[in-house]
């Protein structure tokens, strides 16, 4: 993901399952600040032109991780937006999944009336999977009636018929009750979860009783400042409206994106920032403001969000500054960008692909703003062709792509196609004499090009090399290696001295880290021959990471491997290494290597000529693929190899890593080391640890039976005497039993084992325990029917003490912080109840 969309997002490894819930109980709440620039919801083409829609907006969510669900959360859902922010009951209306009787009927269960209840399909009322497979489930809306004023005047038009303005979704209820596979079987999930999402600006909206968020006091102050600063008043003219809407929009959502450490660029969430700034800056024009003017508007939006959210204070100047400095980079292309497109408008010409990208390419011109300014005066944009040329560029640049992602702009393919190649020379020669042909500088770093280099660039899976560039008056240490086509760029850090463009230097690699870097890459060639001698053809490569540290191999394959092939395959990995193969290198064309049987990798394109590298013995080869890295020279060089994992990244692709020569044996002294611990503390021999472990794990578990058996019946003890004490009590037409009291820190289980024998013996009661770090209550089904709720019994005790909790109305449990209140806190319950 480039940018947070979506408030459960932050969230998605727990809904997977991928890693625990770190909560107790299982649940969340938050408001998470979200930036989208696409997608129905917050499309950036209808930011500015319709009353609710943001490329920033705050996100407000409750989330439960197989703690609570429907018949739990839809009433709270209810009595929030009625009760607590007391919306009109005759205004709200009700969307659910078409088949969600459920739903419907605890809906109906609250009051609200059936034909306020309206059934959609799945697309509108079910959520995900998010990918190809994963959880799913149906979803319900609350939506807010605006009033026929609103209206688009359709004799139709309705909550289920129409999505006009009058109709506002306040809150969506995800009910992820089911999982999806590829296939597109649905099954019930283990847990059932909740995600629901209301935007703080809509709701703002409804609450404050206004038919734009623009208008609410989370944006007006903005909008305001920019109308002074434009000297355009709002509701002048809807033309000036959507302007002075656009700007407000954009100027709070480029300053959140900078204060969380987004920078204009031309690709990922930078191309996303750049895109919004400069929409903000051509509106501007459009009301006469000059270039720059934007980035007085972020002591506004600072002084509206700081409260919130500090970082905006604390990065304020620098948010002014990278918007300044944007500003000034777009003003000295703007006009000439505008003069261009003055030709297509005055011709009434539609754009085509190739002007369209030069916009982008030459004036800083984002498509989504040609394409803007194309609709307003009746033009269409070529984009086929816009991607086209994109493209185009791209395959003559085609290296630079992987790295402009890091870099964030085009100037290497621009430098490439200044300069040209760089000749490689680092398969035969560790150093070389050269000529510095140019340099980029970053942010901390410059990058060189040489005419000649040893260094090995970044490519196919193996890392660039690093090591050092330096004549008698500079020094500069290489961090890594990669290519722009043929151009070699150095990155660098500086030690001395000063760059100059044609001065010879002495480029010389890191030759120990090459040497390690070498034999790791040659294990991934071992690896993949291991793998189909002990697990079948079926593996086929399908990516690789090498450095001088670690290897790790991603391939094809249906299961995971058993132990006992992961030990063959690493047998005959060492076995072949020590039995004096030779590693060999071609050099032949693509037609005569393919004829010798060698393997390439799918997907990869190869040029005219290609490097084979063969591992083979006295006429035997057991490996022999397309390859430009770098290898050992025989395969006793690699010494060891060890593999220290195997598992799943994606369905049906596996990834091995390995530690090969010294990284091997640091791992295994490492691993020896924590094996001399464990059996010096024992005071046995080492291959007698595992079977004392065992003994110990066993006999722990038989001891905690133990406990818990005693501390069940220490608690069953100690709760029989409560029963006695339990008050007679009347709730309506229930009578039963009452019991509060604060208790002994006692183990949670057991508790609650106590709990249960008192309610089982008491029969209709309500049972409510706080010891000093939890409280837990237990309300029978007859006075649950009463009203009475032990989910806020005990939320009320826990908000009370500082700490958390809740759950459902007949059980829940929280936390307990400050305990020097709590009788106090008990007996007011009590009275409340009793009263």
């Amino acid at each position: 993901m480039l940018l947070t969309t979506a408030g459960m997002l932050q969230f998605l490894p727990i809904f997977l399952n991928i890693q625990p819930c770190p909560y107790e109980p299982a649940r969340a709440a938050s408001c998470q600040k979200c930036a989208r620039a696409g997608g129905k919801d917050s499309d950036i083409e209808n930011v500015g032109r319709t009353p609710r829609h943001h490329t920033f907006f705050e996100m407000l969510g409750n989330f439960s991780f197989g703690d609570y669900y429907k018949k739990e959360v839809i009433p709270w859902a209810w009595e929030f937006v009625t009760e607590v922010l007391k919306l009109d009951k005759d205004r709200l209306w009700i969307t659910i999944y078409e088949t969600d009787d459920e739903a419907f009927d605890i809906w109906r269960s609250i009051g609200v009336p059936a034909e306020r209840i309206k059934r959609k399909g799945k697309k509108d009322n079910f959520w995900g999977p998010p990918g190809a497979s994963g959880s799913c489930g149906p979803c319900s809306e609350i939506h807010y009636d605006l009033g026929e004023e609103y209206s688009c005047g359709h004799p139709n038009c309705g909550i289920d018929t129409c999505e006009c303005d009058r109709w506002v979704e306040i809150w969506n209820l995800v009910f992820t009750e089911l999982y999806q596979d590829e296939e597109g079987n649905q099954s019930p999930l283990e847990k059932k979860n909740v995600d629901t999402g209301m935007g703080l600006e809509r709701i703002t909206m409804v609450c404050q009783g206004v038919a734009s968020t623009f208008e609410t006091d989370l944006l007006r102050p903005i909008l305001d400042k920019v109308s002074e600063m434009s000297g355009v008043p709002y509701k002048k003219s809807e033309k000036t409206d959507v302007s002075l809407r656009i700007i407000t929009d954009h100027a709070r959502c480029v300053s959140f994106l900078i204060s969380d450490g987004v920078i204009p660029g031309n690709e990922g969430r930078s191309y996303v920032l750049r895109m919004i700034l400069r929409r903000a800056l051509r509106h501007g024009k459009m009301l006469g403001m000059e270039l720059p003017f934007l980035y007085k508007l972020v002591d506004v939006v600072v002084e509206n969000y700081g409260g919130a959210y500090p970082e905006l204070v604390q990065n304020k100047e620098k948010i002014k500054d990278v918007i300044k400095k944007e500003e000034e980079r777009f003003n000295k292309t703007l006009d000439r960008g505008y003069k261009l497109l003055e030709e297509f408008i005055n011709d009434k010409k539609d754009i085509d692909g190739e002007s369209a990208f030069k916009l982008y390419d030459t004036y800083g011109f984002p498509l989504e703003l040609t394409k803007e300014i194309a609709q307003e005066n009746g033009l269409n944009v070529d984009e086929k062709g816009y991607k086209a040329a994109m493209q185009e560029q791209k395959e003559r640049a085609k290296a630079a792509t992987a790295k402009i992602s890091v870099t964030g702009d085009m100037k290497y393919a621009s430098l490439e196609r200044e300069i040209g190649s760089t000749e490689f020379v680092g398969y035969l020669e560790n150093e070389s004499q050269s000529k510095i042909l140019g340099f980029i500088e970053g942010e901390g770093f410059v990058d060189i090009a040489l005419d000649k280099t040893p260094f090995y660039a970044e490519c196919g899976g193996q890392v660039g090399d690093s090591g050092i560039i330096e004549n008698d008056h500079f020094k500069a240490e290489v961090l890594t290696t990669f290519k722009v086509n043929d151009l070699y760029v150095h990155r660098c850090s500086i030690l001395n001295g000063d760059i100059t463009i044609g001065d010879k230097v002495s480029a010389k690699i890191d030759i120990a880290r090459r040497e390690e870097i070498r034999i790791h890459h040659t294990s991934a060639h071992l690896l993949q021959a291991a793998l189909i001698k002990v697990v079948g053809d079926e593996v086929k490569q399908a990516g690789s990471y090498v450095d001088d540290e670690r290897m790790r191999f991603d391939f094809t394959f249906s299961r995971a491997m058993t132990e006992d092939e992961i030990r063959k395959t690493e047998s005959l990995m060492n076995k072949w290494i020590g039995e004096g193969y030779s590693v060999q290198t071609q050099v032949m064309g693509i037609k005569e290597a393919e004829l010798t049987g060698a393997t390439a990798l799918f997907g990869e394109k190869y040029g005219d000529t290609v490097r084979v590298v063969s591992i083979v013995k006295d006429g035997e080869c057991i490996s022999k693929e397309f390859c430009a890295g770098t290898h050992a020279r025989e395969l006793k060089d690699l010494r060891l190899v060890k593999i220290v994992s195997e598992g799943a990244i994606a369905a049906g692709t596996r990834r091995i890593e390995v530690f090969v020569g010294n990284a091997a044996i640091k791992y295994l002294n490492a691993k020896s080391a924590e094996i001399d611990k464990l059996a010096s503390k024992f005071k046995l021999h080492y291959n007698e640890v595992e079977a004392r472990v065992d003994k110990i794990q066993e006999e722990n578990r038989e001891l905690q039976k133990e406990l818990a058996s005693v501390k069940a019946e220490a608690a069953r003890s100690k709760f029989g005497t409560f029963i006695s004490k339990a008050q007679n009590f009347k709730c309506g037409e229930v009578n039963g039993k009452l019991f509060i009291s604060k208790i002994e820190d006692i183990d949670a289980d057991a508790v609650k084992a106590g709990m249960e024998m008192m309610a089982s013996k008491l029969g209709e009661s309500v049972i409510v325990l706080a010891s000093p770090r939890m409280v837990i209550a237990k309300v029978t089904d007859s006075f649950v029917k009463a009203g009475i709720n032990a989910g806020k019994i005990v939320g009320e005790i826990a908000r009370a003490t500082g700490a958390n909790g809740g759950g459902r109305p007949n059980f829940a449990q929280g936390g307990i912080k400050e305990v020097a209140q709590l009788d106090s806190i008990l007996n007011d319950i009590e009275i409340n109840l009793k009263g």
